[in-house]
């Protein structure tokens, strides 16, 4: 699986599993979630043809994400939740903790929104 993703991603610079199959929560028709980093962003149709490539070799669904273009809250989510399976760059450490430390910035700016909603129990007062 890693070998395809470095074939077809030269400049592959992290790989993450996460999901189901990262928490050991998998069921037999669970399918296999993985995150790439490459330099800059990825095209969705390239994305789509490698997932289709992965799930041919691991005969399970595969879906696979472009990290880069996730949203704060999902790259934490893999970065929290997941595994790396791979790092290519040795400033991956780094850049890791940079989107922790803006996850924590995002929840630090958001807090008073939060405390809004659970003390009304709403939202946008619906």
């Amino acid at each position: 699986m890693l070998q395809l993703l470095q074939q077809r991603l030269p400049n592959l610079l992290a790989v993450y599993l996460f999901g189901s199959q990262a928490s050991g929560q998998a069921t037999p028709s669970s399918d296999v979630d993985l995150a790439v980093l490459v330099p800059g962003y990825l095209d969705s149709i390239e994305l789509w043809d490698i997932s289709g490539d992965l799930a041919e070799v691991l005969q399970l669904e595969v879906d696979l994400l472009d990290f880069r273009a996730a949203s704060t809250v999902m790259q934490h989510q893999i970065l929290s939740t997941g595994t790396r399976l791979l790092a290519t760059d040795p400033h991956i450490n780094s850049y890791e903790s940079g989107l922790l430390s803006d996850m924590t910035d995002l929840n630090e700016a958001r807090q008073g929104l939060i405390d809004d909603i659970q003390q009304q129990g709403t939202v946008y007062g619906k």
